[in-house]
């Protein structure tokens, strides 16, 4: 420790703490030294205080909200195909698909589509194929038989709780009464 306080106290210290510039006269009294210590803590802790809070505020305000959801994700199956006559192969027009609750009817080359939205997933639907036009196009055998989906690939899906669609053909030839 330096004895002699006089030789020093002229000269003036600049002393540079995070841009801010303290003058001091006599820096090597001791009392002089706290005081320059303190002050360098306290404003060292208020910069450190003012991070941490930027820092807590920043990362705490951007929480992503959930979403409230219920149910079950859905897709829409898809079957298409062409109705024909077993004894000529000719199309048949006013054949009423069924799915559930859900209808068509065949267009003028036999051609359907029917769509039925449900859950997600392999699906097993029953089909029924009845004519609806009596004998426009001859007595027509009614039809009851099973459409699965096992392993469907959706497509157009919206990531969500809409898993997209997914279609598949179903061509059926009906035996005349």
């Amino acid at each position: 420790m330096v004895q002699n306080f006089s030789v020093y106290s002229l000269w003036a210290l600049r002393v540079h703490f995070f841009g801010l510039t303290l003058f001091h006269e006599n820096y090597f009294k001791l009392k002089n030294m706290k005081t320059l210590e303190i002050k360098f803590l306290k404003s060292y802790n208020a910069i450190i205080l003012v991070l941490l809070a930027a820092l807590g505020f920043a990362s705490s305000c951007k929480k992503p909200e959930p979403k409230v959801e219920y149910g079950v994700p859905t897709a829409k199956f898809i079957i298409k195909g062409k109705i024909e006559l077993t004894t000529d192969n000719s199309a048949l027009q006013n054949i009423k698909v069924k799915i559930q609750n859900d209808s068509v009817t065949s267009d003028v080359n036999g051609n359907y589509q029917i769509t039925k939205s449900t859950y997600a997933g392999n699906q097993t639907f029953q089909i029924q194929f009845r004519d609806v036009d009596g004998t426009l196009n001859g007595e027509i055998a009614p039809l009851d038989t099973t459409v699965e989906f096992i392993n469907p690939q959706f497509v157009n899906g919206d990531g969500e709780w809409y898993s997209g669609e997914t279609q598949k053909e179903f061509d059926v030839k009906l035996k005349p009464k």
